[in-house]
């Protein structure tokens, strides 16, 4: 017998603006899913002006290097919004076990010609927060594979 699965869901793309949340039951094997809960987070004001001015800085994937630092310092910050989340969303439904929670993270570069995609957002960092299995670094899985690096983006969209 197959197991169902509850994975808690996000994505802050490429807005930075904020974080959309779903709870969702899946049966982990035809691609039915049913919706539990939906919820969008908004970025404060300080989070948001320190992603878009590290966003503005990084125009080329050498820069990635000069900015080493502050992406890892708002990474950091990232993550910890995001478990903020994970923990509010299954609060909320405590009559739900979350199985698996898929962690996008917040892009900061994307260059798909080149192979490179860095998205914000420390998924075993995440999931020592959360007490919950995290998948993530879907992005760079894609790329890796001849993709445009946005695998998540046709199924989400299909979905809704």
């Amino acid at each position: 017998m197959e197991k169902n699965l509850m994975p808690l869901c996000r994505m802050s793309g490429t807005s930075m603006d904020g974080v959309d949340a779903s709870t969702i039951f899946s049966d982990g094997n035809t691609g039915k899913i049913t919706s539990i809960k939906n919820q969008y987070f908004e970025y404060d004001k300080d989070l948001y002006e320190k992603l878009t001015n590290l966003r503005d800085k990084i125009t080329i994937s050498k820069d990635l290097k000069n900015y080493f630092e502050d992406i890892n310092s708002i990474e950091k910050e990232i993550t910890l919004f995001h478990a903020t989340i994970v923990n509010e969303m299954i609060q909320s439904h405590p009559k739900f076990e979350i199985d698996l929670v898929g962690f996008h993270g917040q892009t900061i570069f994307h260059n798909a010609k080149e192979k490179i995609s860095v998205q914000l957002g420390d998924g075993k960092l995440l999931s020592q927060l959360t007490k919950k299995k995290v998948v993530y670094d879907f992005r760079q899985n894609d790329l890796k594979n001849g993709g445009q690096g946005a695998p998540l983006t046709p199924i989400f969209h299909q979905n809704l």
